[in-house]
């Protein structure tokens, strides 16, 4: 009879806990666990916001070295066409001066037709050559006129052929060069329409990272609040659960206070017929706490959460700043982010980088395709960062592993 009191006070002790808790907690619950999942979804947009970031800024660093090189090849040809428009002065110049020299030719040639007309007296031919030889005393006057005749006309002819050779060279050389510059203009004008369009899809690229950058900071906001909402609804939970503990509490003591009599005859009864009764004890161990890594032993370190031998523990030995639940090292720029750290893809020495998972490092190995990698950013020359990192992919797993990786625009970067 008495057994049966017990169990009877103990069901309704758990109904009246069940009822209490169902009436108090449960919808409380539903919230956390709601909410739970609206954080975790949040994270994940993040993280896919974060690596849609990284891919932009790829085909960003692209294109603007495009522009880049373009740039330098409209110089080129700038200064090609400079020294083409040169070269064109300087051979105007020259069939200038050949000009020049025809009409100087041209013009001793007349002379000499004069001082002949004088030598020869009145023309008997009409050609003042003609009549130079036909003037002459006699056949030694003859020769020497001849000779001399001959002499001026070859003379003539040679100089007049060499000047009008020079100023046909300097002339095809002119539309050659009259050419090429007509061939760099078009390559010019080419290049600046391609520029043009390099310069369009640059903006675009802009504000493809500026509109994921806004949609990263509206993510944050929502995890903010999110983030509020769960301990509101974790601490109602736990008001209820405080509420059912002190029913729960009364209950029992009014059912102790009913049963105590009958519990005591009981009890004695139960020490006459189990005098031999031995005490159950509980052993209870306590090891100093260990983190598994490379299959060893090691003693947590205080301050950090993250398993010893992964990237994620030794950038928080080094950046004791960051977050201990930031999760795996892929989706440490989002956590960081919604910490209230700035995130952005400026290299900087002591900072954080992030690659995502599949993400080149360097061009030399590739992050694990799940889980990604974190590193320290040791230093920053140029376009290009040295780095400190842990792992078990490394021969030294607890770190420092260094390495000297490029295109350091390319990785998501954490700023304390």
């Amino acid at each position: 009879m008495f057994l049966k009191k017990v169990v009877t006070s103990t069901v309704a002790l758990g109904l009246l806990t069940v009822s209490v808790f169902n009436n108090t907690g449960l919808v409380k619950a539903d919230a956390v666990e709601d909410t739970q999942k609206e954080i975790a979804n949040n994270k994940s947009e993040t993280d896919k916001l974060l690596k849609d970031i990284a891919a932009a800024n790829a085909d960003n660093i692209k294109l603007q070295q495009q522009i880049s090189d373009n740039t330098t090849k409209i110089d080129n040809l700038k200064t090609d066409i400079d020294n083409s428009n040169k070269k064109i002065k300087e051979l105007n110049g020259q069939i200038e001066s050949a000009k020049v020299e025809v009409n100087d030719r041209t013009d001793a040639l007349k002379s000499q037709l004069v001082a002949l007309q004088k030598q020869a007296g009145n023309t008997v031919s009409g050609n003042v050559y003609l009549d130079f030889v036909i003037n002459s005393k006699d056949f030694s006057d003859l020769v020497t006129r001849t000779f001399t005749v001959g002499k001026l006309n070859q003379a003539n002819k040679e100089a007049l052929a060499a000047v009008k050779e020079a100023k046909d060279q300097y002339a095809s050389l002119l539309d050659q060069q009259e050419q090429t510059k007509a061939n760099l203009q078009a390559d010019k004008t080419e290049l600046e329409t391609k520029q043009n369009d390099l310069k369009e899809m640059k903006a675009k690229s802009d504000q493809q990272q500026a509109d994921l950058n806004k949609k990263i900071e509206d993510n944050r906001a929502t995890l903010v609040a999110l983030q509020t909402q769960y301990e509101e609804a974790a601490n109602a939970v736990k008001l209820a659960q405080e509420k059912v503990n002190v029913t729960t509490t009364n209950a029992e003591s009014k059912s102790e206070n009913k049963t105590s009599e009958k519990a005591s005859e009981k009890a004695n009864t139960d020490s006459n017929n189990n005098g031999n009764s031995i005490a159950k004890q509980e052993s209870v161990t306590t090891d100093t706490a260990i983190s598994q890594g490379d299959g060893g032993s090691h003693p947590v370190v205080a301050g950090n959460t993250y398993p010893w031998g992964q990237c994620t523990w030794y950038v928080k030995q080094v950046a004791p700043w960051a977050g201990n639940n930031w999760g795996n090292g892929g989706q440490w720029g989002s956590s960081a982010a919604a910490a209230g750290f700035r995130v952005d893809h400026t290299p900087a020495a002591g900072a954080i980088v992030v690659f995502v998972p599949g993400q080149s490092v360097g061009g030399q190995w590739t992050a694990d395709g799940a889980y990604g990698h974190v590193a320290y950013v040791e230093s920053v020359n140029g376009g290009s960062i040295t780095i400190s990192q842990g792992g078990m992919g490394f021969s030294n797993p607890a770190g420092p592993n260094t390495q000297t990786v490029s295109n350091a625009g390319s990785y998501i970067y954490i700023h304390r």
